[in-house]
């Protein structure tokens, strides 16, 4: 904590007053229709899907040259069967950018997930497509205590490094330490990105690889590889993350399936206004004859112009069931609208 402060006391210090400060006002919105199968027990209907999030972008630079800004999202809480949707504050993070770098401190990206790319392509209503059991999503530890993340991030050519850190604020754990480093450039006439993380809170850690490739002729594909250990000791905690990912008295596990590790490959075609791909994951289960937890998605999106893009997902899950919640078997039609 104390190493923290003085960081960023320090940084507090080279910086002078504010030379100006600008907000940009901009939104998304989904309308459709989606369905499942649901869970043992609980189906799940077909039904009609709306939502919505407005963005407050903020940037200003100060005298010294130093950039500062951020983001802060507000969005409908969503959920089946609700007669009255609430409002909620996600995603708000900061940042201060110059010559020494980049730090953002807030529900933003750790290590793992701003160096990794992932093998997702395309985008869904309900995620149907990035959501089944065999998903992830290079999200490490991010989100274990309260989701308040610092991140400091250094450039130089096509290379780029990252440091972050996430605190207990109850002091009983250990703070989550991750590193990142990706690059970006042409190999053999490929638009290449690659990138390798670490992130650990001392009883835990996490390993992420992954590298996507894309040809000029619109076709991309993606590989991707993590690992996943602890020590089964005192530092095993109870708490859910955003990869769907629970990390529970020292081993994760999916769904409530232990594994060990992850793969995934996608790969997607582009032409024109038309984007379609297909992906496919599995864990290793750390127990001898459980089922490993897999799935697969299909994803096709249509730019329709003016920030409206027509899309359709499907997921298929084996030894669990989506992350969305409609089941193993989910699909979704719809629009997606950015203003």
């Amino acid at each position: 904590m104390k190493k923290l402060l003085l960081a960023s006391t320090a940084l507090v210090g080279m910086v002078g007053a504010a030379a100006a400060a600008e907000i940009k006002l901009s939104g998304y919105a989904e309308i459709g229709i989606n369905g499942g199968n649901g869970v043992p027990g609980t189906p799940y209907e077909t039904q009609f899907h709306n939502d919505w999030q407005v963005n407050f972008d903020f940037s200003g630079a100060m005298d010294s040259g130093v950039e500062f800004g951020g983001r802060v999202q507000i969005e409908e809480t969503n959920g089946p069967g609700r007669i009255n949707g609430g409002l909620k504050i996600d995603d708000e993070a900061f940042w201060v950018s110059g010559t020494f770098g980049k730090v953002t401190l807030g529900e933003t990206k750790g290590a793992i997930d701003w160096a990794v790319p992932d093998v997702y392509s395309g985008t869904a209503i309900s995620d149907d497509h990035s959501t089944h059991a065999g998903a992830y999503w290079n999200t490490g530890l991010d989100g274990q205590y309260d989701d308040q993340i610092l991140r400091y991030e250094y450039s130089f050519g096509d290379f780029g490094v990252a440091l972050s850190a996430e605190m207990d604020d109850t002091g009983v754990q250990d703070t989550i330490w991750g590193l990142g480093g990706k690059w970006s450039g042409q190999l053999s006439g490929l638009d290449v990105s690659a990138g390798l993380g670490y992130q650990s809170n001392g009883g835990a850690d996490t390993v992420s690889v992954g590298a996507s490739a894309s040809m000029s002729n619109g076709l991309s594909f993606a590989l991707g590889y993590a690992s996943f250990n602890s020590d089964d000791g005192a530092d095993g905690v109870l708490g859910t993350v955003d990869d769907g990912l629970v990390f529970n008295t020292g081993n994760y596990v999916s769904g409530n399936v232990l594994v060990d590790n992850w793969m995934g490959v996608g790969i997607a075609y582009t032409t024109g206004a038309l984007t379609v791909g297909a992906n496919y994951s599995v864990y290793s289960a750390a127990l001898a004859g459980v089922q490993d937890p897999s799935g697969w998605g299909l994803v096709a999106n249509y730019d329709l112009g003016g920030g409206a893009v027509a899309m359709a997902g499907y997921g298929a899950s084996d030894n669990g069931v989506s992350g969305n919640g409609h089941g193993d078997e989910t699909w979704s039609i719809g629009l997606g609208l950015s203003f």
